[in-house]
């Protein structure tokens, strides 16, 4: 499910969007099991779109900061080297053929040179129905990002439903809820996490990877880099 339902009324402002995700935050009264999801069974994979940061050491200071006090039993923390912001879902991979990972690969290469690097602040903490996570700003070239990399995808399974960039709210989760967590109990020590000041990194590439799950972890094989050229 969208969350939060409604868009920031600013999709550039980094003040404006981390406001709207604390609000939105603020009024959820209970998280809930991240891991009760349909279709994944042990063994799954998945492909999917996302920015990968586990080669970013600034992002990863900052989560291990934060998961640093989070150690509790009812959150289980993102592993730094598989932190990631998940641009979308293309399919599972018992779905679908190499041959169309491949064709899907090369469509989005073409496309994504034309955009350009951006940079983007991650941080600070908020949270979901699901997850503690961190605001990410600007908006608008990762909705871009989202709106090629959705094209690429429906011209090859040819379905517009599969990526729809009107339900994208880019985040990076630290931290994801494994039982039912009243908010109220966390606004406190997230609130406080807050205090952490936003870091700064550079997205140059997008990533195609195979996502699977080991017990309460994501983890995830690259099966292809789309740089952002520019051109």
């Amino acid at each position: 499910m969208t969350f939060p339902l409604d868009l920031p009324a600013d999709l550039e402002n980094a003040e404006v969007l981390r406001a709207h995700d604390w609000q939105a935050f603020s009024q959820v009264d209970f998280m809930q099991n991240h891991w009760d999801r349909p279709g994944w069974v042990e063994g799954r994979r998945s492909y999917h779109w996302m920015l990968s940061f586990h080669e970013d050491l600034v992002v990863q200071d900052l989560a291990s900061r934060c998961q640093a006090e989070l150690v509790r039993p009812d959150f289980d923390p993102v592993p730094l080297d598989a932190l990631h912001l998940t641009i979308g879902r293309v399919a599972f991979a018992d779905e679908t053929a190499q041959d169309t990972v491949d064709r899907l690969v090369e469509i989005a290469k073409v496309k994504c040179k034309k955009l350009a690097p951006f940079g983007l602040e991650v941080g600070p903490l908020a949270g979901s129905r699901g997850a503690i996570r961190f605001t990410v700003a600007p908006w608008l070239p990762l909705l871009e990002l989202h709106r090629t990399l959705a094209e690429a995808t429906a011209d090859v399974f040819d379905d517009m439903d599969r990526m729809q960039t009107p339900n994208f709210r880019p985040h990076v989760s630290i931290a994801y809820c494994n039982q039912t967590v009243p908010v109220s109990s966390l606004l406190p020590l997230v609130g406080r996490l807050r205090a952490l000041s936003p870091v700064s990194t550079s997205v140059v590439a997008a990533s195609l990877v195979e996502l699977r799950r080991e017990e309460r972890a994501y983890r995830y094989e690259e099966m292809a880099r789309l740089d952002l050229a520019g051109y």
